[in-house]
């Protein structure tokens, strides 16, 4: 349990609790030290003190650089776990070197299992998507994809970043069920086999006639996903630590 704070350590927490919120990643050392008016060396001791109360994780590796994690966020239970860097992802939102051991890095999480985790490392900008070179991609191997979800799923042999967009019959690309009446059997049953909708994350008009290339080389048809088919489902994005 976490035992009770100076001042000056409840200033510190607070500041990392607040910067997380706003940034989705964690202050650097010197952030720390210049809004606390001290030396590098002090904001060092003050979370040595709070980690050793309990309430936040912090050390630096070849991945993130310095991270701070905290392990009680706003009341919440969160767990730290480490994730493995599996991968990486171009500017078309292609993912090669998969799946490799890359390196690892800690995060937290709430709720997620940290055997089906895994995360690739983005190389290019991806304009369209708001992802930066350097920035991180948490993926869960057994998240059943939804409409909104980022996926990575098979163009051929090759894995791709798609967006899902909705999901629908097989057989019925555009059903609106409140015009069925009596309601078909296909609507009425609780486990239908539905489809994903989807368009490749770094699509535009630029990039159309390179995917068209990809799928005609790819000996791919072009239609919904079989939801089996996606490979794992994006849960976080985690923009890189400056060093």
């Amino acid at each position: 349990m976490p035992h009770a704070l100076t001042e000056r350590q409840k200033e510190c927490l607070d500041y990392i609790r607040g910067y997380i919120a706003e940034n989705e990643s964690s202050p650097r050392l010197e952030e720390i030290a210049t809004y606390l008016n001290v030396t590098s060396p002090t904001a060092h001791k003050l979370l040595e003190a709070l980690q050793s109360k309990g309430y936040l994780y912090f050390g630096r590796d070849k991945v993130s650089g310095f991270f701070v994690r905290l392990i009680d966020r706003a009341g919440s239970a969160e767990t730290m776990v480490e994730i493995a860097l599996a991968g990486k992802i171009d500017g078309y939102g292609e993912v090669f070197d998969f799946p490799q051991e890359l390196g690892h890095f800690a995060s937290v999480l709430i709720g997620s299992k940290p055997d089906e985790l895994f995360a690739l490392v983005v190389m290019e900008d991806i304009p369209q998507a708001s992802m930066l070179a350097s920035d991180f991609i948490i993926f869960d191997w057994g998240k059943k994809p939804q409409p909104g979800d980022i996926c990575i799923a098979p163009i051929g042999d090759r894995f791709f970043l798609v967006q899902v967009t909705s999901s629908s019959f097989e057989d019925t690309p555009s059903l609106v069920a409140a015009q069925y009446y009596p309601i078909p059997e296909k609507l009425a049953r609780p486990d239908p086999d539905l489809v994903l909708n989807w368009y490749p994350l770094a699509h535009t008009e630029a990039t159309h006639d390179y995917f068209i290339q990809v799928a005609e080389v790819q000996r791919w048809q072009i239609g919904p996903l079989d939801p089996k088919l996606v490979v794992a489902t994006a849960l976080r994005l985690i923009r890189a630590l400056a060093f």
